[in-house]
């Protein structure tokens, strides 16, 4: 699956041609020079991937990365999460880069999540958001994500483009979803 291209039809309301594939090397070299990150968040996301753990998605118009998602094939991270849906994937880490969110490339990202985790033979696929992200909530939402009730608090550490570090504390609500049968 590494690098191959995914078969998601293109929405009619975006732009450009989009193609969303699995991370490569040729890509991490490509996301590290135009969409640069001060804890290189794509090597993190792309090692997770070589172990197996996971899948780093990217949406891509051309050469240009337009925003990204890691599939957790192990299951939810978060530990009530985890508990409470064991069989299911998560989306975590969907980002879109500033400039072009609400513009259709997180649905993107996420229908191609759905379509590996289905061929994969999952009949669940989770996301975690934040209860402080109503846009991310809004889009899960249209996108048939359904709340579970299921909270888990997580805290870590990051580094803006600046290098200032930021610890945060992060209240996620588990949406669900259920695959075709």
């Amino acid at each position: 699956m590494n690098g191959s291209m995914l078969c998601v039809d293109p929405l009619p309301w975006f732009d450009c041609d989009m193609d969303t594939r699995a991370c490569n090397e040729h890509d991490l070299v490509a996301l590290r020079n135009a969409w640069p990150t001060a804890d290189d968040v794509h090597g993190a996301h792309y090692t997770e991937q070589r172990e197996g753990t996971a899948t780093y998605l990217v949406a891509w118009q051309d050469e240009e990365p337009l925003g990204s998602g890691l599939i957790q094939w192990h299951g939810p991270i978060g530990m009530n999460a985890r508990a409470a849906f064991p069989d299911s994937v998560e989306v975590n880490h969907l980002q879109v880069r500033p400039e072009l969110r609400g513009r259709g490339v997180g649905t993107v990202l996420l229908k191609a999540a759905e379509q590996l985790a289905e061929n994969r033979g999952y009949k669940l696929i989770a996301v975690g958001v934040a209860l402080d992200n109503p846009d991310a909530t809004r889009l899960y939402r249209r996108l048939g994500y359904t709340p579970t009730g299921v909270i888990d608090v997580c805290a870590y550490d990051w580094t803006d483009d600046d290098g200032q570090q930021h610890h945060e504390i992060e209240t996620d609500q588990l949406l669900i979803k259920r695959l075709s049968p």
